[in-house]
């Protein structure tokens, strides 16, 4: 089918990720959620945007799916306050498609290797404990209150989100193309076996391959395609909090790299919130994109400056990077890296946009303008 909306649109989540992406025609539009960012913003941002569009077109509003990237709390908890506001009978959305990982059922998923590891740890001994517990209860909390909603899980299957060594083609709508890339399990084998090799891991490097290989095990990422009414297909590439190497590898496994080993996309929501631990400078110059989008209000030094620098690097011809906040978060380096990166690449100058200080969201239309 043939869409005349394609467009994602990034509530001001706070330092987390909370994303609307509407679709389908003017008299039928369609939008589903990835994402609910941290607590609060379901209250502030999230609750109040889907109200409105309630109220535009029928209430409560059908979303045709709801999608969490990964366990972190600036990433889930929004979408518990959602559901458990479905099982009251009081949220201003219904939903009866939910898509996620649980640590539980990633670890039934795992190389042997890789599962062996993890046992090897007890949760106690990471130096995120704290994050990695809540984590693990709130994908629980998630999957128990979804069953009490009589909601579908992964398209009815249940089963864990992972594409090995292939893109997976997600049933969404007839409308849009969803391939899921990542989470790999061949990835994962291959850092079982790097894992292997290492003779006598200390604590802190068993704490740490544990933190980035199975923690973020359920981390999806996506390419979402829609063909407008003209028959030109527009991209986007969804990234949760993934680190840039397993984006690339699940992009090569899925056949979207070209035969230089490289990507543009139409849109790219910049994982984990613009942070330096998460690229190298050479990825931007790889991946490109016409919009890029990131969520963040300076907390942890999100978005880095040296991301910034590397965008203005690395994008090609006119393109345009969307930011959900400017300033007034109360965490100066949000202010500090984004006036540092503007003066140091000239390149960025003129193609930044913020969220205004009074909006909900800042808002890419790749289509139509969307009239809500």
């Amino acid at each position: 089918m043939a869409n005349e909306i394609f467009t994602l649109e990034a509530l001001n989540a706070k330092h987390g990720d909370a994303l609307l992406l509407h679709y389908g025609t003017h008299k039928r539009p369609k939008v589903l959620v990835i994402d609910g960012g941290p607590v609060g913003v379901y209250k502030n941002a999230l609750r109040p945007r889907l109200k409105q569009l309630a109220d535009a077109r029928e209430s409560p509003l059908l979303l045709e799916h709801v999608f969490v990237t990964h366990l972190d709390s600036d990433h889930i908890r929004g979408v518990i306050d959602l559901v458990v506001d479905m099982k009251k009978g009081d949220a201003p959305a219904t939903c009866a498609s939910f898509w996620f990982n649980t640590f539980d059922d990633a670890m039934t998923e795992l190389p042997s290797e890789t599962a062996e590891v993890a046992k090897t740890v007890p949760l106690a001994a990471l130096a995120s404990v704290s994050a990695v517990l809540a984590s693990v209860a709130e994908g629980q909390n998630l999957r128990d209150t979804v069953k009490l909603i009589h909601a579908a899980v992964n398209g009815g299957t249940g089963k864990l989100l992972v594409a090995d060594k292939k893109g997976v083609k997600l049933p969404l709508s007839e409308d849009l193309t969803a391939t899921l890339v990542c989470p790999s399990k061949e990835h994962l084998r291959k850092l079982a076996l790097d894992w292997k090799k290492k003779a006598k891991p200390t604590q802190a490097e068993t704490s740490g391959y544990v933190d980035t290989s199975v923690y973020n095990l359920s981390s999806l990422v996506m390419v979402i395609e829609a063909k407008s009414i003209g028959g030109k297909t527009q991209r986007m590439l969804l990234t949760g909090d993934a680190r840039g190497d397993h984006v690339l590898a699940g992009l090569g496994n899925a056949g979207f790299l070209d035969t230089k080993g490289k990507a543009h996309f139409d849109l790219f929501k910049v994982s984990h919130h613009g942070s330096d631990r998460n690229f190298e400078a050479a990825f931007f110059k790889t991946i490109t994109a016409d919009h890029y989008v990131i969520s963040a209000d300076g907390k942890f030094e999100n978005p880095s400056k040296d991301v910034l620098e590397w965008i203005g690097q690395g994008a090609k011809g006119e393109y345009t990077l969307h930011l959900t906040n400017e300033s007034g978060t109360g965490f100066a380096a949000l202010e500090k890296n984004i006036a540092g990166a503007v003066k140091d690449v000239k390149a960025l100058k003129g193609r930044l946009v913020f969220r205004k200080p009074q909006a909900l969201s800042v808002r890419v239309d790749l289509l139509d303008d969307t009239k809500f």
